[in-house]
């Protein structure tokens, strides 16, 4: 992935080409209500397929008041420049009134100030980037690595009466080493307690044996570890190499996938995850709507899924409320003049509203995989 300060530049200097030239624009009024949506599809498929299916399920009933819902999906390709011209065209030249359900690995820190500067605002399904936490016009629905980190850290602390906590935090983009230092400290803030062993912002390339090996030397009786699928199954094949027992390894929400549960269904009773939303391999009958459209639609069912799920039933509870012309400047101003809300599938209640920053979603569920499945190891959702 490319620095994320590189791609800030690359935004800065776009944005000033080209935002001084234009002016407010209007929408149809009669057509189709255009929403955007800018993923890294090669790592986040589901979420803005499962934004399409919520459309899909929405212009079936005759959508918003006679005008049907459009999406306009653009792969940035986890290339900064391709995500900063994604964002002019979806805005200049589709003239979309919002983003919905983007899940993308550098898309926030690219387009964050753009945004700003075109009053229009993006509900992402998947934010991972620090950036799409601490925008005025960017509000992710799911819990991201931070707080999810945290979450972690308290589960660890609270729930399984670990006393020696560990954590190692891998570092897709420079960013993120210092928000999860930031989160971490918070946490030790909040809880009194130290870690036995950190690593944070390692490189995805790193050797993660030697931090196995580490962790064991330091006698770690749960480690948080927020690698990415890849590395999760990478960091569990180094435990079993290394005959490390007894650890309770807890990874964050990119874990919790059957995929995961299929490959390390052996010997995987110290294995936990944690699910951003309402679990979805539970039996919760809150997962009911979200589980027949996604059925309905062929989207895999995931926190992904979820993510997109979410951020659309949040943008289209916004837009039912909205009296007059839907536009991208009366979309914004709902988001802005929102109280926050209980949604669906969220522990916590979505907001919005005037803040300059958005992590609405403070809270997880931690699972256990458990010959092969993913159970509920904790009933609540914890939340910081």
């Amino acid at each position: 992935m490319k620095p994320i300060a590189a791609a800030l530049a690359l935004a800065a200097g776009l944005t000033g080409g080209l935002c001084s030239a234009q002016s407010p624009v209007k929408t149809d009024a009669k057509g189709p209500i255009k929403v955007g949506a800018i993923s890294s599809i090669a790592l986040f498929p589901e979420a803005t397929a499962a934004v399409r299916a919520y459309f899909a399920t929405i212009n079936e009933t005759g959508g918003i008041r006679g005008r049907k819902l459009e999406l306009i999906i653009e792969d940035d390709q986890v290339d900064p420049k391709m995500a900063a011209l994604a964002a002019r065209k979806l805005v200049e030249q589709d003239r979309v009134v919002a983003n919905v359900g983007s899940a993308s690995a550098l898309e926030c820190a690219v387009n964050a100030a753009y945004y700003s500067d075109r009053n229009m605002v993006s509900i992402q399904g998947t934010g991972v980037d620090p950036v799409c936490f601490d925008s005025p016009n960017i509000a992710p629905v799911n819990t991201g690595p931070y707080v999810g980190t945290a979450v972690a850290l308290k589960f660890l602390a609270d729930v399984r009466h670990r006393q020696r906590i560990c954590a190692v935090a891998v570092g897709y983009a420079p960013a993120q080493k210092a928000a999860f230092e930031e989160v971490i400290n918070d946490w030790k803030k909040q809880s009194g307690r130290s870690l036995a062993y950190a690593a944070i912002g390692i490189a995805p390339t790193s050797n993660v044996s030697e931090h196995v090996k580490k962790a064991v030397e330091a006698r770690c009786e749960g480690l948080v570890f927020t690698a990415v699928e890849s590395g999760v199954i990478d960091w569990v094949n180094a435990t079993r190499t290394a005959k490390a027992v007894g650890i309770d390894w807890v990874f964050l929400t990119p874990a919790y996938t059957q995929n995961v549960a299929d490959l390390l269904k052996e010997d995987s009773e110290s294995i936990f995850a944690i699910s951003e939303f309402e679990p979805w391999s539970s039996r919760s009958g809150m997962l009911t709507d979200w589980r027949n459209i996604m059925l309905k639609g062929n989207v895999p069912l995931t926190s992904l899924s979820q993510g997109g799920y979410v951020a659309a039933s949040v943008f289209v509870t916004v837009l039912k409320g909205i009296t007059g012309d839907i536009d991208r400047e009366s979309v914004t101003q709902a988001f802005r003049s929102m109280k926050e809300r209980k949604v669906s599938l969220m522990g916590t209640p979505f907001s919005f509203g005037q803040a300059p920053r958005h992590n609405p979603n403070r809270a997880a569920i931690p699972v256990r995989l458990e010959a092969g499945r993913w159970r509920v190891a904790h009933w609540e959702f914890i939340t910081f």
